[in-house]
């Protein structure tokens, strides 16, 4: 096991102060030790890939940071842009997002927290080669698409459309339920004027991006940023992720089979994927 910590970075702007967080575990990812069943074929049906996006790559970590997004953002509606991946997320979500303009970018491959964080940057979308792409699709490659999530699952469907690249993305952006809430967000995220985190979050909002590095020199990370100062709960949400880590790789030896290791899922992870 190795322990979640976030490092605090306080930024400011014309209207205030924002605080981020980022975990950068680097080559020392959550947990250490991994079920070897993730080496094994698999039999058809659930598997750790299609329940969890879990494969012998990118490991049980991926769980452990589902969950301590989910549960940060618990009490809120969460919305998300699956990073260049529109269309595909669409189709694992079963859902078409609204258009925006704009979209978060982390950089897989820098190891500091500055270099990193990109801020807003605008949206791209891929755009298919065969068959050939419709004219929407073509009009649309400069936006990203922001989608409803409704429970834990819908997050690692969102990770699963987009997690076949040398890094992958996705970032929720946590707001108080209610259409105008939302409104305000996409709006925010709209337009030909790059926004500021205050611009996207207001007073009541938190971001929470999710990138995962999956070829060598990439990394994985978890941002938050709020206007409100988070340590406290991220501390303890940590601490809470550490004690399953370390529980969990105690149990490995009695994880034998695949309904095994998936029924380990939601105690490790801390929510289960279809409850709210």
């Amino acid at each position: 096991m190795h322990p979640i910590r976030f490092e605090a970075v306080r930024l400011r702007d014309d209207h205030g102060v924002v605080h981020a967080f980022h975990h950068l575990p680097g080559d020392e990812v959550a947990v250490s030790r991994n079920w070897p069943g993730l080496y094994d074929d698999w039999p058809d049906g659930r598997t750790p890939f299609s329940e969890w996006a879990v494969n012998n790559n990118n490991a049980e970590e991926v769980a452990v940071y589902v969950g301590l997004l989910w549960r940060l953002s618990a009490g809120l509606a969460r919305y998300a842009i699956p990073a260049y991946y529109r269309d595909d997320a669409a189709r694992a979500l079963g859902r078409e997002p609204v258009l925006v303009d704009w979209e978060y970018e982390v950089d897989a491959e820098e190891t500091t927290a500055e270099a990193r964080d990109n801020g807003f940057v605008p949206g791209r979308s891929a755009v298919r080669i065969r068959p050939e792409p419709t004219a929407w699709e073509v009009e649309n490659a400069g936006r990203a698409g922001l989608f409803p999530l409704e429970t834990p699952r819908d997050l690692v469907c969102a990770l699963r459309a987009v997690v076949f690249d040398a890094s992958s993305e996705v970032t929720v952006f946590a707001v108080p339920p209610g259409p105008e809430r939302f409104a305000r967000l996409a709006a925010a995220l709209r337009g030909p004027v790059r926004p500021s985190l205050r611009d996207v979050l207001g007073d009541d909002g938190i971001l929470l991006d999710l990138t995962i590095g999956s070829d060598l020199g990439t990394y994985d990370s978890l941002l938050v940023a709020s206007r409100t100062d988070l340590r406290e709960r991220l501390a303890a949400l940590a601490a809470d992720c550490d004690r399953r880590v370390d529980s969990y790789e105690q149990g490995l030896d009695r994880l034998r089979t695949v309904p095994d290791f998936l029924r380990a899922m939601p105690d490790l992870a801390g929510v289960r994927l279809d409850v709210p």
